[in-house]
């Protein structure tokens, strides 16, 4: 009996994790490395156009 509860929850959990990945936003948009850290860094430069005095 535990055999078989243990074996049907495993998959269960399996089967929800599977399900909330393949329902995700940003697996529609493919995004490479660079092109994501080229955004990231033009948004640092654009919020602090400034340089800070130490």
């Amino acid at each position: 009996m535990v055999d078989n509860f243990s074996i049907a929850l495993t998959h269960i959990l399996l089967a929800i994790a599977l399900w909330r990945l393949l329902y995700r936003d940003d697996l529609d948009h493919e995004v490479s490395p660079r092109k994501l850290w080229q955004q990231r860094h033009d948004a640092g430069i654009s919020a602090g156009d400034t340089p800070r005095d130490a």
